[in-house]
């Protein structure tokens, strides 16, 4: 089958795969907490709307790690590590 295909087909296939896996793709470099759930919409999905709605959980979902500091905490000027300050009891 894919040996009747020109490379410039072969290129578009290829294109079609990658934009596919788009949303699975989002969701695991943004460490999803349910990255299975993106999975299977996406598979369920690959050809309609369920498609976008992939995309868009990818992109909003909670991640795995928390991305809220607490109010009581400052970070420095990079915003990386706390900078502790001592209050006076």
């Amino acid at each position: 089958m894919l040996s009747n295909i020109d490379p410039r087909g072969l290129l578009a296939v290829a294109a079609v795969i990658l934009l596919l896996i788009v949303p699975t793709v989002i969701a695991y470099r943004r460490k999803v907490k349910r990255l299975w759930l993106v999975v299977v919409v996406n598979l369920a999905g690959i050809t309609g709307v369920l498609w976008f709605v992939a995309v868009y959980m990818a992109m909003t979902m909670r991640t795995r790690t928390a991305d809220i500091t607490p109010p009581n905490v400052r970070l420095d000027a990079n915003g990386e590590r706390p900078i502790h300050t001592h209050q006076a009891a």
